[in-house]
């Protein structure tokens, strides 16, 4: 697979193969192989949360300037911003990721005897990284290249001994399991800086005036146990309870966590009351309880490691030294999300009309947070077991047949989650909260909060209250101090949807099939800082690229406009408020796929299949960014920061072309 990219100067290469076996090889020895292994390239820049983002950068530099100068340098934005040209970025600082994918996984199944099996899956999965970049003079300052390597190599096994019996319309299912994994990850780098010449990119560190290399490892181990009892009566009551235990590497002193869960289910229309009932069909009650655990943490989190530094006392030397980088959190254990759900599914019209309907409760306790200290005490973050977070909503499924017949048949399903999602508590009390990340320093400071009584991702920011006589922004004063300062931030609004759809039809008339695909999502917010630093001459920005900011501004039609006065200073912009945040409301074609079967007695060899498909044809949406569902951040603060829109690389239109034989 080779698929060119929707920004200049991006690809993806992509090669893939994959085999399996299963054999028979005894009476009681089967046998199950599967490998996949895959090549991949990425080429292109980095596309970042930040100012760095060259599709931000774009998006606030002129759009008529002429992009290279006659010595074939990259010129810079003299009106409207001070970073690099972007199409420089792209062109001339670029980047190639390599990628080599090895897993497989070996099953051996042993019928010891009736009843009673033992199965050992033995997998590996390795993984090869090489990443590449280089910067040129003719874009920024300075020239320089990087090299980095990741290895990883992670071993599992698993062993599961399991005890099927019946007797008269009893059925128990007895299951034990004990499981090992391990990993382990070696890293190395080296950057150069200031080269010598640009003309082998970054295959010859020796050519920079400056070197900087690092390397690292990380390991980490998980042992678990599982003990599951599953029981069958006439196929009427079914009840299981599961208890498992999981010990892991990554917490230094609490490594064990336990996590028991129990599930039980009615099908009332196994009952000797419902034989006469036609109307309605497989009536189910379903209601389970259980605990899952999370160690969702880098593997030497909870250690005091030290970091290097320089200090000149002084003096024109640099003296090296070290000091706590992390601050140790040797009690930190496992986040722990108990959950209950109560389930209700039948079907109407002779299994023509299919519902399932589903309350879940999740409750998240020691809950897995990282915490700041302030700057100065000496800065930093620490990882903590702090608060309790809830999940609460309904999920809903309807398959409807609305078509069959020899010739034409028409099914749809359409499934929906309604998601009430709530930090409960905090160790602080009531005012205790957590900042998210700051997506520009210097221009935008953290727009997010975890907060008790709010989502996760909740905004918090200023209420915009329009332009005033001068044309200057205006905001509610919440503390009534008489000025707009830190105290007048408020709760504005929430980056988590309340409902979400997914609605799948499939149709087929004699060898034609037509599949479409729609998902969506209501009730979210996201902040348009792409937006914000286009309509206002600020930081980075120095001057207005929106259209709108000028010829529909206060200048141009006075008191009824949004955008403030240009030649108006002394303006209050604040980028994280109600003015730049924005319904994130979407409906979208995210795939349709037209197909046409030649059965094998016309084409005379094999059953032929032609396949034509969109993906993301098209999006219904009132937001006014690039994608209302993109993700500008892509590391451990996605699920705080998520509705921020810094510039996410844009989601292309893909039409593909398949055939497929059967022989």
């Amino acid at each position: 697979m080779s698929q060119e990219g929707v920004v200049i100067e991006s690809k993806n290469e992509r090669y893939q193969a994959k085999a399996n076996l299963s054999s028979q090889l005894t009476d009681w020895l089967h046998i199950t192989a599967d490998i996949n292994a895959s090549h991949g390239v990425r080429r292109g820049g980095s596309f970042a949360s930040g100012k760095d983002n060259p599709i931000w950068i774009a998006l606030n530099y002129s759009p008529t300037m002429t992009m290279m100068a006659e010595n074939g340098n990259y010129n810079t934005d003299t009106y409207n911003s001070i970073a690099s040209n972007p199409v420089g970025i792209l062109k001339l600082q670029s980047g190639e990721t390599m990628t080599n994918v090895f897993n497989g996984r070996v099953d051996l199944r042993l019928d010891i005897m009736k009843g009673l099996t033992f199965t050992t899956t033995n997998g590996v999965d390795y993984y090869d990284g090489k990443s590449y970049s280089f910067s040129s003079k003719r874009v920024g300052t300075k020239s320089g290249m990087g090299n980095n390597d990741t290895y990883r190599l992670m071993l599992q096994s698993s062993n599961n001994l399991t005890y099927t019996g019946s007797w008269n319309d009893h059925h128990l299912t007895a299951t034990a399991v004990y499981e090992v994994t391990s990993s382990e990850t070696r890293t190395m780098g080296i950057t150069g800086n200031n080269l010598l010449t640009e003309g082998v990119g970054w295959w010859n560190v020796g050519m920079a005036s400056s070197r900087d290399a690092n390397n690292g490892y990380e390991q980490w181990a998980l042992m678990s146990g599982v003990a599951r009892v599953m029981y069958n009566f006439k196929d009427r009551y079914m009840l299981t309870g599961t208890f498992r235990a999981d010990g892991s590497s990554r917490f230094a002193k609490k490594k064990w966590g336990y996590f028991p869960s129990i599930a039980a289910a009615w099908t009332l229309s196994n009952e000797d009351f419902m034989k006469d009932v036609s109307s309605v069909q497989d009536i189910k009650l379903r209601a389970s309880y259980g605990i899952v655990g999370s160690q969702a943490i880098s593997p030497y989190a909870t250690m005091g490691l030290m970091s290097a530094t320089a200090y000149n006392f002084g003096t024109n030397s640099n003296f090296t030294g070290y000091w706590a980088n992390d601050i140790a959190t040797p009690e930190l254990t496992w986040e722990k999300t108990k959950q209950f759900d109560l389930g209700l599914e039948f079907s109407l019209f002779d299994r023509r009309l299919n519902f399932s309907v589903d309350y879940f409760y999740k409750r998240t306790t020691d809950a897995l947070l990282k915490r700041s200290i302030p700057g100065y005490v000496g800065g930093n973050s620490f990882w903590v077991n702090d608060g309790e977070i809830s999940n609460r909503g309904i999920d809903l499924s309807v398959t409807a047949r609305i078509m069959q017949n020899d010739r034409f048949q028409w099914t749809s399903t359409l499934n929906g989650t309604y998601l009430k999602n709530r930090v409960e508590r905090l160790s602080g009390g009531e005012n205790d909260f957590i900042n998210g990340s700051s997506p520009a320093a210097g221009m935008v400071d953290y727009a997010t909060i975890i907060k008790p009584g709010e989502a996760i991702g909740t905004f918090w920011g200023y209420e915009w209250t329009g332009l005033d006589e001068k044309g200057h922004d205006t905001y509610t004063d919440v503390d009534g101090n008489q000025m707009i300062d830190g105290g007048d931030r408020k709760v504005i609004g929430k980056a988590n949807p309340d409902f979400t759809l997914g609605w799948n039809n499939s149709l087929s008339y004699k060898n034609w099939d037509l599949n479409l695909f729609f998902n969506g999502s209501f009730g979210a917010k996201r902040l348009n800082l792409v937006r914000y630093t286009m309509a206002s001459a600020e930081g980075n920005s120095r001057f207005v690229t929106l259209a709108d900011a000028y010829l529909k501004g206060f200048d141009k039609i006075g008191s009824s406009a949004t955008y403030p006065s240009l030649t108006e200073g002394g303006n209050n912009l604040q980028p994280v408020s109600t003015k730049w945040l924005e319904n994130a409301d979407f409906l979208r074609l995210e795939n349709i796929s037209l197909s046409y079967t030649f059965p094998k007695k016309t084409t005379g060899f094999a059953d032929l299949r032609l396949t034509f498909s969109c993906q993301n044809l098209f999006t219904i949406t009132g937001y006014k960014g690039m994608d209302p569902a993109g993700t500008t951040f892509s590391n451990s603060s996605v699920d705080v920061d998520a509705g921020i829109d810094m510039g996410a690389y844009p989601s292309p239109r893909t039409f593909t072309f398949g055939l497929r034989m059967n022989f």
